[in-house]
């Protein structure tokens, strides 16, 4: 009995001396593109924030379009979106690194990159780059049919809501107003959303709205179902003035029927709406991020905002107006289209 225990002792002894030895001298096998034998490690995935504006106005259902075609395409990355006060505050929450990606106007990344206007105190924010202009924005001034309002220079005196402080509608009322030999102190200026400023120009509490963006534009159409309203015409010299004083308005009728009862041209200015990065976003997820929102299954094209009908490829760099992101400079240089 004693012998047969000392026997079944030394059998366990070397099965487990035999699979030590055996683990020992057992070579990983490689990973591909992995020939140390070593594990590679996944990659890490990551989550960016894009300011837009509004949720009134076209940045945010835009940024939404654009975030959905990125998500629905990458595999490393996902895009979340944040309704702001769009353009001068999403250039300084990319300079904080607060955002990651803004939807800004080309002059106000012009200004915002060579420290001039709002700016000035910051400083130039270098650190933003482009990725691709969107689409033109229409410069909209908007007052009730039976307000009396003609013409810009007829806001002297009157309420008016210049735009989200901090935002491009604002950085854009000031220069129209100059444009106009008017300033801010020529009238009773008020700082807030488009979807407040239609409110109160409901209930009598503002005269006049200016509005940058795309349109149409939901907040103005909404106001149009209920209200006879006029967008007052920017044009003749005082256009002309304003162009010389910035390279980045351009001439636009607002064709008739844009909105119900307005059934005539408006002359009026536009410029382009622009998406941005900051300059520490890797190349690749950059890259990843416009080849998503023209070449991925659900691009921006398709998304349901009328404006996104105007995102394409090939105006991309129209009005590019300060130094592209690498990743972007990759894609269209990849697409024969040419760059700043």
């Amino acid at each position: 009995m004693k012998a047969q225990k000392m026997m079944m002792a030394l059998i366990v002894v070397s099965v487990l001396v035999m699979s030590a030895f055996t683990l020992g001298c057992t070579t990983p096998t490689p990973t591909p593109g992995n020939q140390t034998g070593t594990t590679t490690p996944a990659p890490q995935f990551k989550q960016y924030t894009m300011a837009t504006g509004g949720v009134a106005g076209t940045y945010y259902p835009i940024g939404s379009g654009i975030a959905q075609a990125a998500n629905n395409y990458s595999t490393n990355f996902a895009i979340s979106i944040e309704s702001t006060g769009a353009s001068v505050a999403n250039c300084n929450l990319l300079k904080d690194k607060g955002v990651d990606f803004a939807t800004i106007q080309n002059d106000v990344a012009y200004a915002a990159v060579n420290g001039e206007r709002d700016f000035n105190a910051s400083g130039k924010l270098t650190m933003i780059k482009g990725v691709a202009c969107l689409y033109p924005e229409t410069i909209q001034l908007i007052t009730l049919n039976n307000s009396g309002i003609k013409s810009v220079s007829d806001l002297r005196g009157k309420r008016v809501v210049m735009g989200d402080r901090g935002s491009g509608s604002w950085f854009n009322a000031l220069e129209i107003l100059k444009a106009y030999n008017l300033t801010e102190n020529d009238v009773i200026p008020s700082a807030v959303k488009l979807a407040q400023a239609a409110e109160m120009m409901k209930n009598d509490q503002v005269d006049a709205a200016f509005w940058t963006g795309g349109a149409p534009t939901a907040a103005i159409t909404e106001l149009a179902t209920s209200n006879d309203i006029y967008i007052v015409p920017i044009a003749g010299a005082e256009r002309d003035a304003l162009m010389a004083s910035s390279p980045f308005y351009a001439k636009q009728t607002l064709p008739a029927n844009t909105y119900r009862n307005v059934a005539w041209d408006t002359e009026t200015v536009t410029i382009m709406a622009m998406l941005v990065a900051h300059e520490d976003i890797p190349e690749q997820d950059v890259y990843t991020l416009v080849k998503a929102m023209y070449d991925g299954p659900q691009p921006i094209f398709n998304y349901t905002h009328a404006v996104a009908k105007k995102i394409v490829k090939t105006s991309a760099m129209d009005g590019m107006s300060i130094p592209l992101h690498p990743g972007a400079k990759k894609y269209f240089d990849e697409q024969g289209i040419q760059t700043p």
